[in-house]
């Protein structure tokens, strides 16, 4: 709660900046981010900077600013740490001086890189400044806060007189500067205004007698007259006439419009001249900082001339800011030296100020001790008038401490010598009757008719652990707790008080005699502590029973506990556990161990058992339970290759580890853990075959063309026509290999992306055509073309989708058998065009058509197998048109062909709509 109210102020603080001039500015969000930091951390601190600065949201320094807080807060935080004795208000400042400084100036300079460099400097130092004011109130605010309440876990505390006067000096110090400063920079505002209007006057007066003069002679050189003006003095001309309407102007036009209509801009009136006319600035209708108002204001002169004329004459401001910046520059790095001299000087003067209240408070720590042992107390020597008051005031009080310590001492000697007295008078009196009472066992008490006691034998005293003469004449109401009534004689239970206000229980017997009208009582005390004290040790040790109980039920539930959270996670694990305990009974089984082998739960019973069931439903040539025992036996490593389920052919692999505790080194039993390995299984078996596939059709090609090759040198003289046949089929066979390498090497290249596409309008038909005519004669003879009269056009790579039509149709002809026909239709359906080859040969497994399109897949029916093939061209084809944004799909009948549809965005060329 409290992070959000000081979030909602650091964003209400951030809304309205604190113009104290043209160009000294401070918003103190910062303040709200460094309290939440100090009071809250930093994770509290993180998020707030982002709220509080959303005032700057829509800004082009929103970020930087982010920038800057967070490093702040991070600078503030580590700080803190490092030193824990420094104040938020010293981190703060040695992060603006000592980081921000520099690193503002780079930045301003970087941005601003077409600035005056006193304007950037202007701006480091003033944020710097600013930073410094943020901190020391902050560091106010928060003492102020913990000193008075507590906050969260951080109880309030008090704060030394020191640190009190360090904050409230530095602050000071600041607040005059600025003050200084304000006033400075007004005046300094005035003046500027007043020494432009007095130029813009004294220069303007001869100019404006020609102007008239010309109005009347020569108007033509009026235009002359406006630019010679404007060379010498930098002052702007506009003549209008009694309509409004420019006539001659040194203006560009959209300043022209701007004071010939004022419209959409404020004027503050500088000077009023009732010959030269009114001399006012002028400055746009609408919010800016005091800065951004000055850099677009202009002073303006309006003086009507013949009665049917206005001149006015304009200079912009901004002419004057470099002198300005010069002085707030040296003015700001004045108030930051001042700052840091408050900084570094405040401390000692702090300290010299505090020093006298803090000797006095030393002096004054434990008066009354020192008094007793009658050691000198140390006064502070001051000249500080209200000090020397307070340590004269302290001097008195402990002068009258001192009087009357000592006559309470005296007092107290004087009353213990007469105990003394009292105490021998008693113990010589009583001599006898205490000789007669001497070795009694148990207490006796005797009293008078009120019940007053008289005599108090010895065993009574130690019983009651005190004196006879402490308690003779008191009442035995103080030492033995009667009810009210209890008159008789006979043996009760009661409790006794000692004169500790200890109480004990007792068993008291009561004999009354009576002599002459006058009663005594004699009373027998027997104690019962001991016996109270067994009764007690008895209840301690039932009670110690108990909570060693409730102990035992804790940690119960705790082992409970983390034994349902291991349970959960074995369970939810893919592989098979069984975990056993040392008698190798089961003691888990989670459920994907039952899913696989269709198991009940063997929680309980014996691994063998189990084992069995698995060897039961597994095809494999060896016992479990004898590998179980000879890993008992030897202790060697387990870890069995292949189980094959024959339910499904799953294929599981087993290993077996030893449950040990890692404190006591104990084995606790023994964990197996049954993995599927069907896919990894397929996945090796598919690198086998794609090995003796390549292989098969890298060296078909290359036995040919080595077999022709040494056929060609064998046989020099052999005729030209079987020498042209060997070389044809050397280059058909090299062409074949080249297929083979490309499509090998495609497939990595599209993988990685590493493929460029040139992308151009493809006509459908004509590409179609363009692939068809690339078989011979007899192939192309049964490859049937069925397209509508409207042409279909596409966006694509012309080579690739040759490639990927060309791959279709070759194995739509490779397929098929040699008098079957293949179709090929073309149609679009609305945003596509769909181009289908249909074949009628031996199709494909219904169990291998979702896998025709990966990596490397061959079907697994003899027919296919009989036909050569790497398994990439489909792949490769399927990752082009998916590169198309198109998509490849199969519909097979296994024995009556297949069809494989290639849908493609259909394209509209700009001609169509010409």
């Amino acid at each position: 709660m409290g992070t959000g109210i000081l979030t909602i102020l650091g964003i209400a603080v951030n809304c309205f900046k604190l113009d104290l001039s043209v160009v000294l500015q401070f918003i103190f969000g910062g303040t709200a981010a460094l309290i939440i930091l100090r009071l809250y951390g930093l994770r509290f601190a993180a998020p707030a900077v982002v709220l509080i600065n959303l005032p700057f949201l829509w800004t082009d320094y929103y970020g930087f600013l982010l920038a800057v807080m967070g490093l702040e807060l991070i600078f503030v935080c580590i700080g803190s740490r490092l030193f824990p004795k420094s104040s938020l208000l010293k981190m703060d400042a040695a992060f603006w001086v000592l980081v921000a400084l520099p690193m503002l100036f780079v930045v301003y300079r970087y941005a601003l890189e077409h600035t005056d460099l006193r304007l950037i400097g202007l701006l480091t130092i003033n944020s710097v400044l600013n930073g410094i004011v943020n901190g020391l109130v902050a560091s106010i605010v928060v003492e102020s806060l913990l000193s008075r309440v507590a906050i969260g876990s951080r109880p309030f505390y008090p704060i030394s007189l020191g640190r009190i006067l360090f904050k409230y000096l530095l602050a000071s110090v600041v607040l005059a500067c600025l003050l200084v400063m304000f006033v400075n920079g007004r005046q300094q505002f005035e003046d500027i205004l007043d020494y432009g209007a007095e130029y813009m006057s004294r220069t303007s007066r001869l100019y404006i007698q020609e102007i008239q003069q010309n109005l009347l002679v020569r108007p033509d050189r009026i235009q002359l007259l406006m630019i010679d003006y404007k060379k010498d003095f930098a002052i702007d001309s506009l003549l209008l006439d009694d309509s409004g309407k420019t006539l001659y102007t040194t203006m560009q036009a959209s300043l022209a419009a701007r004071f010939a209509d004022n419209t959409g801009y404020q004027t503050m009136l500088v000077e009023h001249q009732p010959v030269h006319g009114r001399i006012y600035q002028q400055f746009p209708d609408r919010p800016l900082y005091k800065l951004e108002r000055w850099q677009e204001s202009y002073l303006v002169m309006s003086v009507p001339l013949l009665q049917q004329y206005r001149l006015v004459l304009t200079m912009p401001l901004n002419f004057y800011l470099n002198p300005y910046y010069a002085f707030y520059l040296s003015s700001i790095i004045k108030i930051l030296l001042v700052v840091i001299m408050a900084l570094l000087l405040a401390k000692p003067i702090s300290r010299k100020l505090s020093r006298p209240l803090l000797q006095l408070a030393q002096a004054s720590n434990n008066i009354p001790s020192k008094i007793k042992e009658n050691r000198p107390l140390h006064w502070p020597e001051t000249n500080i008038l209200e000090v020397r008051k307070l340590i004269r005031n302290f001097k008195s009080v402990v002068s009258t401490m001192e009087h009357q310590y000592l006559q309470i001492k005296k007092d107290k000697e004087l009353l213990e010598i007469r105990v003394v007295e009292r105490t021998f008078d008693l113990a010589e009196s009583e001599a006898q009757k205490s000789a007669i009472l001497q070795m009694a066992i148990d207490g006796i008490i005797s009293t008078d008719s009120q019940l007053r006691i008289t005599e108090f034998n010895p065993a009574a005293e130690q019983m009651f652990r005190c004196r006879q003469d402490e308690v003779i004449g008191r009442p035995l109401a103080d030492i033995i707790l009667l009810e009210a009534g209890d008159n008789g004689e006979g043996c009760i239970a009661v409790q006794a008080i000692r004169l500790d206000n200890t109480t004990f229980p007792v068993e008291l017997t009561r004999s009354n005699i009576l002599a002459e009208g006058t009663s005594f009582h004699t009373f027998f005390v027997h104690d019962l502590t001991e016996e109270e004290h067994l009764k007690q040790q008895r209840s301690e040790q039932e009670r110690q029973l108990q909570l060693l109980s409730d102990r035992l039920l804790e940690e119960q539930g705790a082992a409970e506990k983390q034994k349902s959270i291991t349970g959960n996670l074995l369970q939810s694990v893919e592989e098979g556990v069984v975990m056993c305990d040392s008698q190798q009974l089961i003691s888990f089984m989670n459920p994907t161990m039952q899913t696989w082998f269709e198991l009940a739960d063997y929680t309980g019973q014996p691994i063998t058992e189990l084992l069995i069931h698995i060897d039961q439903l597994t095809d494999n040539t060896f016992s479990l339970n004898e590998r179980l025992e000879h890993y008992m036996n030897s202790g060697e490593h387990w870890e069995q290759g292949e189980l094959i389920l024959l339910s499904n052919k799953r294929i599981l692999s087993l290993y077996v580890t030893p449950v040990i505790d890692p404190v006591a080194g104990i084995q606790h039993g023994f964990l197996l853990v049954f993995r599927d390995c069907t896919e990894e299984k397929r996945v090796r078996q598919m690198q086998d075959e794609l090995i003796a596939v390549v292989s098969h059709e890298l060296r078909t090609p290359l036995s040919a063309i080595m077999g022709y090759i040494e056929m060609l040198s064998l046989y020099e003289d052999m005729p030209a026509a079987k020498r042209q046949e060997f070389m044809n089929t050397i280059q058909q066979e090299g062409n074949r290999l080249s297929r083979l390498l490309d499509d090998f090497l495609d497939s990595q290249r599209i993988e990685a992306r590493h493929i460029e596409y040139h992308m151009s309008c493809l006509a459908v038909r004509e590409l179609v055509q363009t692939v068809c005519c690339q078989w011979d004669i007899h192939s192309r003879h049964r490859i049937r073309i069925h397209a509508g009269n409207e042409e279909m056009y596409i966006w694509g790579d012309q080579h690739r989708m040759i490639q990927v039509i060309h791959n279709l149709i070759s194995n739509a002809l490779k397929y098929s058998p040699d008098s079957m026909a293949v179709d090929i239709n073309i149609r679009q359906e609305a945003d596509s065009v769909i181009i289908a080859i249909e074949d009628y040969g031996i199709g494909i497994p219904e169990q291998d058509q979702p896998h025709v399109f990966r990596k490397f897949f061959r079907s697994h029916s003899a027919a296919s197998r009989k036909i050569s093939g790497t398994g990439l061209g489909l792949y490769i084809a399927n990752l082009i048109v998916q590169d198309h944004q198109g998509q490849l799909q199969v519909v097979s009948n296994p024995g009556h062909g297949s069809t494989f549809i290639l849908m493609l965005p259909k394209y509209t060329p700009l001609t169509y709509f010409l």
